[in-house]
């Protein structure tokens, strides 16, 4: 177990430039306190851009609808025009998140002049992550994600912490929580902080040639300022040098770390095995379950006593405190929404479409043209009568 840290700049006069995509979620299931701290994290990004970067703003529920065609430079009149395209937002409808990963994720397309210019493609996702497709979701993030970088900000009660880390874990970034309005500013210039201060891009690990090394990460991801890279790796001999490679915003970069070590750490083991399960969970996730998958995971989870998707503990009760002749009583509990969520007149589903209500709306308009059927009916028949 090593701690690396990148390098020591001051951006002050040498500062990259940026294209910054803003994705907010406005499905039903924002509605209330969620949807008012989502705008408030995007209003603050948007106050946050600096002469020199680009970008556009993506805002999905059942369809995507980004602000500009193409990401536009920062400036005054633009982060104007999004600022109140943003507080216009409102939260209703279903929560598609395909196409407004493809939006966010896409190629720019940009000549090989601008490519120099915005080296850093970040994308800030800003959602409660309350869908049911998370491992096609993960697919499509691995498969389009190219040099962009996804940050995830989770916001509200209960938002999807899986789908969140995970998420973010895919687009080589970071996850965020926003739990309360009070909270977003002090959250979202944390991660404006760091995004803004990228340290070490491209990094790269190096090994002794003689050793065999098994090391977590597998993809390095960037270094911002004060964030260290914490690796995790098993080898055979632990003799040599690690060296830690990257591009600085100054060149390339190199620090060299001696591996004369030669201690057995137990915890250590336990922490890179746990690591490892959850590089082969996210390899079953992405591309399905194998035996050798399954059998992997399955023998680390054993030798070092980890709970996985294959094993789990076992708790055995000593003391019934039920009797076993006892009636059993069941209750049904309504569908309660997650707190803060007070705009909304009825809970939703974890999928959070609007299906339920055009049911009942399909179900009143059937009733009533019923009813008109029925009364004619009626009314021919008294005629024919007369």
């Amino acid at each position: 177990l090593t701690m690396m840290m990148p390098p020591d700049q001051q951006y002050t006069n040498n500062r990259l430039p940026r294209e910054v995509v803003l994705v907010i979620d406005t499905s039903g299931s924002m509605g209330g306190m969620p949807i008012r701290a989502a705008k408030a994290a995007m209003d603050l990004a948007l106050s946050r851009l600096q002469p020199g970067d680009s970008f556009n703003v993506i805002e999905f529920n059942d369809r995507a609808r980004q602000l500009f065609p193409q990401s536009r430079p920062a400036d005054p009149n633009s982060v104007a025009l999004a600022r109140r395209y943003v507080a216009r937002l409102d939260a209703g409808g279903g929560t598609e998140m395909v196409e407004a990963l493809r939006l966010a994720l896409a190629d720019p397309g940009m000549s090989e002049a601008e490519e120099r210019r915005a080296s850093l493609r970040q994308v800030v996702f800003v959602t409660d992550g309350a869908v049911g497709n998370e491992e096609a979701l993960f697919r499509l993030i691995e498969g389009t994600l190219g040099d962009s970088r996804l940050f995830t900000v989770g916001i509200g009660a209960a938002p999807n912490a899986y789908f969140m880390r995970k998420a973010a874990g895919f687009g080589r970034g970071a996850s965020y929580y926003v739990g309360d309005p009070a909270e977003v500013q002090q959250r979202m210039l944390e991660l404006f902080d760091a995004l803004e201060k990228p340290m070490l891009s491209n990094v790269r690990l190096s090994w002794p040639p003689e050793a065999t090394t098994d090391d977590l990460p597998t993809v390095a991801p960037d270094l911002y300022m004060g964030e260290p890279l914490i690796v995790l790796a098993r080898l055979d001999d632990s003799e040599g040098q690690l060296s830690l490679h990257g591009d600085a915003v100054d060149g390339p970069w190199e620090q060299r770390l001696d591996l004369k070590t030669g201690r057995n750490h137990p915890g250590v083991a336990t922490l890179w095995a746990r690591g490892r399960i959850g590089e082969l969970s996210d390899e079953i996730a992405l591309w399905g379950e194998t035996e050798s998958r399954r059998s992997n995971v399955l023998e680390l989870a054993l030798q070092h006593k980890l709970v996985s998707r294959y094993t789990s503990f076992l708790a055995v009760e000593r003391q019934p405190v039920r009797p076993a002749n006892a009636a059993h009583q069941s209750e049904q509990i309504a569908n309660l929404r997650p707190f803060g969520q007070s705009d909304q007149h009825f809970a939703y589903p974890q999928t959070a479409t609007m299906a339920p209500v055009r049911l009942a709306l399909a179900a009143v308009a059937m009733l009533l043209a019923l009813t008109v059927v029925f009364h004619g009916y009626i009314g021919r028949a008294r005629s024919c009568h007369a």
